[in-house]
């Protein structure tokens, strides 16, 4: 019996030591290994999904009908990878559908005339909008795009990024004014190496790849032209181009010293995605997944696009729900089950310097600065960013107020950007101060 006991323990003994072992030869992937499973993971669209004509630079920068189409279901035009919201239980948004929001008179000095959420949405300016307040839906209309319609987050996007760098950095894995050659070997003895995370998430780095220079989009030989190239938004450079996006960024110099002017270009975004991959040894995708979307109780899984070569389109490039926008900024609030944002983080977007700000926009209406990746920070704390076509989300912590929207520029009137020209007027109506 003693040699039986005696047996039974070494077996047990010797299966724990296997396991063990087993264990320990289970490699941790690289990141490299990780971006290579995102690509081969990628839906790539053929022709048989597009419902309109495709061309590039016209289907993404033109005007006209198609534009809704493309920029209502993107992953049927270009590479995308699923940013999954896993076994994670849905928040559930209640109504309590306000009925006269919609017939508010809206207006500003930048605006110049009166209009309304009703007149905007029945003449079809927009694609979508949603208002909530104190965490309840109070507004929801979809003029030209279905509730379920995974659609183009343009620049809204980089907030995701930013809320990313801000766990990062919570987490000591970066801190704000580290600079790019810490992290990045391909900067090393080049011009750009002591610019700051810092200065990239504030638009400040005097990088020589401009969004706004005349050219950026069409120009083949220009910097930002060939970032979109890179980020699979253009037809991508052959296999065997030898400089990578990043290499072509260290390359493209510095147009004046960091910190001295505001300079808007998604360039200091694609540097920021790069840095937080490589100190995480995760992909863009993974980090969004682990950081926000697990965690904002979101409905659906989102989408961004990811180039042959890993690249992310982190800077303008995620696609999503349109409640589930609302649920990303509803993480920022104490209406939120699960916060998003460390009151360290809330600090950073609150920091900012006026001498450095620009915009006409919200003349009037308190606007502040631009900090941590959003475009305008006022002075009672409200925060907004836009993106290319007339997206936007709107964030009071004070008000409890969150309002998100969509657009498309299907014609030559520029109508699609008057719900980002409008958007403070409706948040500071009456009826939010409370």
């Amino acid at each position: 019996m003693l040699n039986n006991k005696v047996s039974l323990n070494v077996i047990i003994i010797f299966s724990l030591l296997l396991l063990i072992g087993c264990k320990q030869q289970v490699k941790e992937l690289t990141l490299e290994e990780k971006i290579a499973l995102a690509v081969e993971s990628r839906k790539i669209p053929t022709s048989k999904d597009h419902k309109v004509n495709f061309t590039v630079p016209e289907s993404i920068i033109g005007r006209g009908p198609q534009i809704t189409e493309v920029l209502s279901h993107m992953e049927n035009y270009i590479p995308t990878v699923l940013i999954e919201k896993g076994n994670t239980k849905t928040t559930k948004l209640p109504e309590n559908i306000s009925h006269t929001l919609g017939q508010e008179i809206l207006t500003s000095a930048f605006f110049e005339k009166e209009t309304s959420l009703d007149q905007i949405c029945d003449e079809k300016q927009i694609n979508g909008v949603i208002v909530l307040h104190k965490g309840q839906v109070i507004y929801e209309r979809y003029p030209e795009m279905e509730p379920s319609d995974k659609h183009f987050l343009g620049s809204v996007s980089k907030t995701f990024l930013a809320t990313v760098i801000a766990h990062l950095a919570d987490e000591g894995k970066l801190n704000e004014q580290d600079s790019i050659g810490q992290y990045l070997t391909e900067f090393n003895d080049k011009p750009l190496a002591n610019v700051t995370i810092e200065n990239l998430l504030r638009m400040t780095s005097g990088i020589n790849c401009r969004e706004m220079d005349k050219g950026s989009f069409t120009d083949p030989n220009h910097c930002f032209y060939k970032l979109l190239q890179h980020s699979a938004v253009y037809t991508e450079p052959n296999p065997g181009s030898k400089e990578s996006l990043m290499e072509l960024l260290a390359n493209s110099g510095q147009i004046e010293p960091a910190g001295q002017t505001f300079d808007y270009t998604s360039a200091n975004s694609v540097i920021l995605t790069t840095i937080a991959e490589r100190v995480s040894s995760k992909p863009f995708h993974e980090l969004v997944k682990e950081y926000i979307w697990t965690k904002i109780g979101a409905e659906d899984d989102a989408r961004v696009t990811l180039s042959s070569t890993g690249v992310a389109g982190s800077y303008g490039l995620m696609l999503m729900r349109l409640r589930d926008l609302a649920r990303y900024g509803l993480a920022f609030t104490d209406d939120a089950t699960t916060k998003i944002a460390s009151a360290r983080y809330l600090n950073q977007i609150h920091t900012g310097d006026r001498t450095l700000f620009r915009s006409e926009v919200y003349e009037g209406q308190g606007a502040d600065f631009q900090s941590y990746h959003w475009d305008v920070i006022f002075d009672d704390g409200d925060f907004y960013k836009g993106g290319f076509g007339g997206q936007g989300l709107y964030i009071s912590p004070s008000k409890r107020l969150i309002i998100g929207f969509f657009s498309a520029g299907k014609d030559e009137t520029n109508n699609n950007n008057n719900m980002k020209s409008l958007v403070r007027s409706l948040a500071l109506l009456e009826q939010f101060k409370e």
